[in-house]
Parts: structure tokens; C-alpha cells; sequence
């Protein structure tokens, strides 16, 4: 038990262990249960695919975090399929193919790419045929994968001022204007009419209404925390008094039997690595997919020992580039 104790407090540091000495004994079967440090050696053995989570896991604060490209490179040469997933809807396939790829991330496929964005569009294709039109909170790449599937976004609402937003047309719509609402983190020309225009829409519950994630929020920088995606989704859904229909990002369920059929994966033989428990986490463990938090991003691991069962990941390391290195010293050399 004092190996275990000196494992968490070089996680979490000594006021963490004092914490969790606290919260014992409903803790206590989870701290023993977690495997601190390196995974076991026989791992990798037993995984033919990674799903990787990006920010916080790739790159943060747009900078590649150290040594993680040469990490992937390395889990690649050693014969594992890189896949990466994010909740963010201001990317499409495309630009995030082209962002990993400035950041050193050599190999990355368009096809090996999707985002939360691309996830809407496709689900709103498949579940939703007849939409062509949506009315969208959202930034270029939510707008660029729905007019890769045949969807017209509307643009921004037209107010007048505050004056039309209480007039008694203000929600409507001419036909095949507006037959779906999607809404994810929009971070320029976000404005009350834009929000107020999307609720209007919403409370009509004939409209699909549709959120790209419901992440609460992100970190921007040391110590600034932004508002994510869910933030504009429940501004939205308080408004029309009405949860949306579907949250297409991670943790959907949805989302990760669509990755598991999209690429033949065996979620047995699958790692889920991420830095967030309620998205990554659960996502992996929804199917059954081992599950690697890495301490880059977001969660800490108190963070994992105070979260529900769903979101308690397998295993626990500093960074990806931890992984490669334990596990396949030789490709990573």
C-alpha cells in the first residue's frame, strides 16, 4: 500500500492522496483497481487499433505536445491503426487532417479523421433524409460537412434590431427553409439573435434538433477556460424548452458503433485513449473498448477516481508519448 500511495501522489501530488485518503472505502476499490503508471507490457499485443481523442492528447493551445508526433509515428510503425476522433464542430475532416499535419503529425489521412461536425452531417444524412436545410450555431467546418452531404446552413438571422425579435413572424420560416436545427460551439459572430433565432426554430418539435457535442467547456490557455460547444446547446434548449433529439459528439453511443462499423474495428482489440472521463472515457467504454486517460488535457486523475463507473478509465498516463515509449521502445527509436 506504500508503493500505492507514492504511485498517486507523484500522479496527483500529497494533497490528492491526503483527499482521497478521505474519501475511502468508496474510493478505495478504485484506487486499487486503477493501474497507475505504464499499462501492462502485453498491452499493445492485444490492440490493433487507437482511437485518439485530439486536443489535449495531440496538441494543446495549437502547439503539439512533446513527443507525441513521434509517439504516433512510432505506434504506427509498430504496426497499430491511428484513428482520431473530436468533439470539435468547428473542424471538418479536411482542416483537421491539414492542422495534425502543420503539427508534425506525418501520415494522417482525411480517412482516418472524424469530428463532431462530420458525425452531424452524416447522421443528419442518414437519420434525416429529407433535410436540406438547417438553421446552425456553428463555425465554417460544421457548415462545409453539411454541404458535403447535400445541407444548406441558413445564414444569420436577419433581426432589424431588437424589435423584430418579438415580432409575431420572427420564428418563421418560409417552407423547406429551415426543416432541421443544429447547434455547436460557434466563436465568431456569435450573437443573442443568432441563439434566440435557433431556439425559435427549436420549439417547433417537427424541426430535427440536433447538438455536435455537449462539451461544457475547454482550456484556452494556463488557467482560462472557455465556454465549449454544450454551452450554446443548453442556451439554446433552455430557451426552446426542449432537449435536443440526439448529441451526435462523445460520449454517443451512436457515434462509436458508427466508428466501429466505419473501420471494421473489434472494440475488444481497440484503445480509446482521451483526456476527458465523460467523453472519451465513456465513448470507449460504451462499446467495450479499452480505455487510456492521459493527464495532458483536460482531467486529472482525481478527476477519474471521483467520476461514475461509466467514465473510469483502464489505465492512467502522463501522455501518449508514454505510451509509445514503454511499449514499442524500438519503433519509437
Amino acid at each position: 500500500m506504500r508503493e500505492f500511495s507514492f504511485l498517486i501522489a507523484s500522479a496527483v501530488g500529497s494533497a490528492a492522496v491526503a483527499a482521497a485518503a478521505r474519501w475511502f472505502p468508496t474510493v478505495r476499490a478504485r484506487l486499487r483497481a486503477l493501474r497507475l503508471g505504464a499499462p501492462p507490457p502485453s498491452l499493445l499485443d492485444r490492440i490493433d487499433a487507437i482511437v485518439c481523442d485530439c486536443d489535449g492528447v495531440l496538441f494543446a493551445h495549437g502547439t503539439a505536445l512533446p513527443g507525441v508526433p513521434e509517439a504516433v509515428g512510432a505506434l504506427r510503425r509498430a504496426g497499430k491503426r491511428l484513428l482520431f476522433v473530436t468533439n470539435s464542430a468547428t473542424q471538418s475532416r479536411r482542416s483537421l487532417c491539414a492542422k495534425l499535419s502543420a503539427l508534425g503529425y506525418g501520415g494522417v489521412l482525411e480517412a482516418d479523421c472524424i469530428t463532431s461536425a462530420s458525425a452531424t452531417a452524416g447522421y443528419l444524412h442518414a437519420h434525416y433524409p429529407h433535410v436540406r436545410t438547417a438553421y446552425c450555431v456553428g463555425e465554417q467546418g460544421l457548415l462545409d460537412e453539411l454541404a458535403l452531404v447535400g445541407i444548406r446552413a441558413s445564414g444569420p438571422a436577419d433581426t432589424g434590431g431588437m424589435q423584430a425579435l418579438v415580432d409575431e413572424r420572427f420564428a418563421d420560416a418560409p417552407p423547406g427553409e429551415v426543416d432541421a436545427v443544429v447547434v455547436g460551439l460557434q466563436m465568431e459572430r456569435l450573437c443573442y439573435a443568432r441563439l434566440a433565432k435557433a431556439s425559435a426554430y427549436a420549439r417547433d418539435r417537427s424541426r430535427p434538433f440536433i447538438a455536435t457535442n455537449l462539451d461544457e467547456n475547454w482550456p484556452a490557455g494556463v488557467g482560462v477556460v472557455l465556454p465549449a460547444g454544450g454551452a450554446c446547446v443548453r442556451f439554446v434548449a433552455y430557451a426552446a424548452e426542449r432537449a435536443p433529439d440526439v448529441n451526435v459528439g462523445k460520449p454517443s453511443r451512436e457515434l462509436a458503433r458508427l466508428l466501429v462499423r466505419l473501420y471494421a474495428l473489434d472494440p475488444r482489440r481497440t484503445l480509446m485513449v482521451g483526456d476527458r472521463c465523460n467523453t472519451d472515457v465513456a465513448f470507449g467504454r460504451s462499446v467495450g473498448m479499452r480505455t487510456l486517460l492521459v493527464l495532458s488535457g483536460c482531467h486529472t486523475l482525481a478527476d477519474a477516481l471521483n467520476g461514475p463507473a461509466e467514465c473510469f478509465p483502464d489505465f492512467v498516463l502522463p501522455s501518449l508519448d508514454d505510451l509509445a515509449a514503454h511499449h514499442c521502445p524500438q519503433a519509437a527509436a
